[in-house]
């Protein structure tokens, strides 16, 4: 407000008005009887009297008026500099509760103070209808739920979006192969869910067409659910070589894959294998002496660590040693290292 223009354009009217009076229209008095008082003016200013107390009404209403949008807005600006602390508190994962005064504000910023993980204790009554829906929706999602987000237009990236996907997944495995299908569409933590749970059923034939999303972890997921499969359903060794061609797994990974393969095929067909593999990558080794000696097939091991350096394979020398001074230690003590 301007008062001070207000002010001066009142005095000019008010002046004006009464020297209009004055001069151009009569200079009589007035007598005005209050109270056993008489009181004599010029007419000229009994006129201006009603301006004047106009004004100072007016300018009393404007001044208690703006005080009081004072007041408001130097409110909105505290709650706006608690909201940003709030947010601050909320980003270090350390919620904070705050006093707001507005009640604009109160609602929205109940939902910073409890932070944005857990709103279990926020009264939703009271939030915005939008704010509302987006806890409903993330607290449908945090308990597993599968939702609806294509309203909200989210990044595939989003971890509710990717949560969301992997409930999908739980809820319906049967829709792991429609995801590999739609990857521009997905996050990589859902297609690597989708991928997990697409294995577990596969043909050799499914998993050449997948294979590039097969990473050392699906891999070992692939042979934990071998137990379920019949001897017909099994993958061959065939196709879990070109697996391991794409995954480029260290020593210890086969090493691990053997104690796994060894419970499913033949030793003729382990040890041709694992011979194919460490013709390609000598990391494999390790994993073709330790099939041997899960075969107990002793004496070729010992000759294959007999071409090694003095100072290489020196656990499986020792674990050698140990078996033929007639001491049996299990051979999980050789996977220790991994």
């Amino acid at each position: 407000m301007h008062l001070k223009r207000y002010t001066l354009a009142a005095v000019l009217l008010i002046a004006a008005v009464g020297t209009y009076v004055y001069q151009a229209v009569t200079t009589a008095e007035y007598t005005l009887d209050i109270l056993d008082m008489h009181i004599t003016l010029p007419i000229a200013v009994w006129v201006v009297v009603p301006m004047a107390l106009l004004y100072f009404a007016s300018l009393f209403h404007m001044m208690y008026y703006g005080y009081r949008a004072y007041r408001r807005r130097r409110r909105v600006t505290r709650d706006i500099e608690k909201l940003a602390d709030a947010l601050f508190w909320d980003v270090l994962k350390a919620p904070r509760k705050h006093n707001y005064t507005d009640p604009r504000i109160k609602p929205i910023g109940a939902v910073l103070d409890f932070g944005c993980d857990d709103f279990t204790k926020i009264d939703k009554k009271g939030i915005p209808e939008q704010v509302r829906d987006a806890v409903d929706v993330i607290t449908a999602i945090k308990h597993g739920e599968v939702v609806d987000l294509s309203k909200y237009k989210l990044d595939k990236s989003n971890p509710y979006a990717v949560q969301n996907g992997i409930n999908m997944l739980k809820h319906e495995p049967e829709r792991a192969e429609e995801v590999l299908r739609r990857v521009p569409y997905y996050d990589k933590a859902v297609i690597h869910e989708a991928i997990r749970i697409f294995v577990e059923k596969a043909s050799d034939q499914e998993l050449e067409r997948y294979l590039e999303f097969v990473d050392i972890d699906v891999l070992m997921h692939l042979l934990d659910t071998y137990e379920g499969r019949d001897e017909k359903n099994r993958i061959s060794l065939a196709t879990i070589e070109k697996i391991i061609a794409h995954v480029e797994p260290d020593a210890c990974d086969y090493m691990i894959l053997s104690r796994r393969l060894v419970k499913y095929y033949t030793p003729h067909e382990l040890l041709a294998f694992f011979e194919k593999l460490v013709g390609r990558d000598e990391k494999a080794f390790k994993a073709y002496v330790f099939t041997l000696l899960e075969f107990e097939m002793l004496d070729r091991a010992n000759e294959l660590l007999q071409d090694t350096q003095h100072g290489e394979y020196l656990e499986f020398k020792a674990y050698l040693d140990l078996r033929k001074s007639g001491k049996h230690y299990p051979i999980d003590l050789l996977l220790e290292q991994c």
